[in-house]
């Protein structure tokens, strides 16, 4: 009797309950029978879950610079090998040196983007303006190699997964719709005021880049309408753009509630009238899968995004928010006034958004791709074990 598969998910950049990596691959491959051990970062503990049946959770150290995630390769290594995993599970670009060191190891390598990274570097401000091109074309080098030395690629955005070969698949950031997480969202609703005012919400990265100062400029052109307020909530990665969006008038409208686990940050959609993703046509922020627009959809809001072709293409037949120019703060602050005098069409857009994700895509129905790219890698490997057996 062949043991189930063991598989180590590899995501040292990620929060131990990140959404894609924790709550959808991994519990995913979980609940399909496969033995996972998730080497995240572990900043606070898994709320009910930390250990679900097959998965395990296991904190990899924090690291304190971004030279840091070279020096502690070895030790990196050093924990993927002690979970004895047949399939190593990889995310983001810092880690392609370890997956070509367990490719001649004789593992079964994934490697997993989220983003387009040869546009993503380009934006770094911490890297000198000369090396980014620089680094930025070598990173798409190594992934090219990647995709062809691996057993399998995953990515988000058909153009990187073109860019990575015939061993790619596309697996897309669709919204969880039920389960343990979603009914924790639920209970945790209650603990959230219903405002009095008309209450907006953007969750995600906090920046320039993220359409920070058009949402703050925006919520001082609309209080001058009526009441409104914006909960704020995701990490900063703009400081100076941060400090920026508090020097303005319409931060007094604005409630920043830091990073929060997903549960609760769902929570605070769940009460919200409206969700707002007007980022910025920056990198590869137009070609991205819009995660926000199918998690305001999923708890029934109607959202206010920006008019990205990619966008609009995916989402804009469904009927259940408005496209704008997300540089346009008067553009925003005319949509905003018509969802807020017009409640019946924003309820009938929050409704048919629910509609969508929970019958017409969702993590449920994307997570099979997932399972049967495992499935194929899983035979090729007990095939060979029963190879060598014999």
């Amino acid at each position: 009797m062949l043991l189930p598969t063991k598989v180590c998910i590899f995501a040292p950049v990620h929060i131990s309950t990140d959404v894609r990596v924790y709550q959808k691959e991994a519990k995913a491959l979980a609940s399909a029978g496969y033995s996972v051990v998730l080497l995240a970062r572990k900043d606070e503990e898994q709320e009910g879950d930390a250990v679900q049946g097959q998965l395990i959770v296991e904190g990899v150290p924090r690291y304190k610079s971004r030279f840091q995630r070279f020096l502690l390769q070895p030790l990196m290594l050093r924990k993927i090998l002690r979970t004895k995993a047949s399939i190593i599970h990889l995310h983001n670009p810092d880690t392609l040196p370890l997956g070509f060191l367990l490719k001649l190891m004789g593992k079964t390598v994934i490697y997993d983007t989220h983003e387009d990274f040869t546009q993503r570097i380009l934006m770094r401000e911490w890297i000198p303006g000369k090396l980014r091109k620089v680094i930025a074309k070598a990173v798409g080098q190594l992934e090219a190699w990647a995709g062809r030395v691996f057993d399998a690629s995953i990515a988000t955005q058909v153009d990187v997964a073109l860019r990575l070969g015939a061993k790619s698949i596309v697996l897309e950031n669709a919204p969880i719709t039920r389960g343990e997480l979603i009914e924790r969202a639920y209970a945790h609703s209650l603990e959230v005021p219903k405002a009095a005012e008309f209450r907006l919400i953007y969750v995600g990265t906090i920046g320039r880049t993220r359409g920070l100062l058009q949402m703050v400029k925006a919520m001082e052109y609309v209080n001058q309408i009526f009441p409104a307020r914006l909960w704020l909530i995701g990490p900063v990665h703009d400081q100076a753009g941060m400090e920026e969006a508090k020097a303005r008038s319409g931060w007094k409208h604005v409630d920043y509630m830091g990073s929060l686990p997903q549960e609760r940050a769902f929570a605070y959609i769940i009460q919200s009238d409206v969700g707002l993703i007007t980022i910025q046509d920056i990198g590869d922020h137009s070609k991205t899968s819009p995660n926000k627009i199918f998690e305001y959809q999923r708890f029934g809001i109607p959202f206010i995004a920006s008019d990205f072709a990619a966008w609009r293409k995916k989402v804009g037949h469904v009927g259940s928010g408005v496209f704008v120019n997300q540089e346009d703060v008067m553009e925003i602050t005319q949509m905003i006034t018509l969802l807020h005098d017009l409640p019946q069409l924003a309820k009938e857009m929050g409704q048919k958004g629910m509609a969508f994700t929970v019958n017409e895509y969702n993590w449920e129905m994307e997570s099979e791709k997932l399972i049967r790219l495992y499935q194929t890698l899983s035979e090729t490997n007990q095939t060979w074990v029963r190879g060598v057996a014999q």
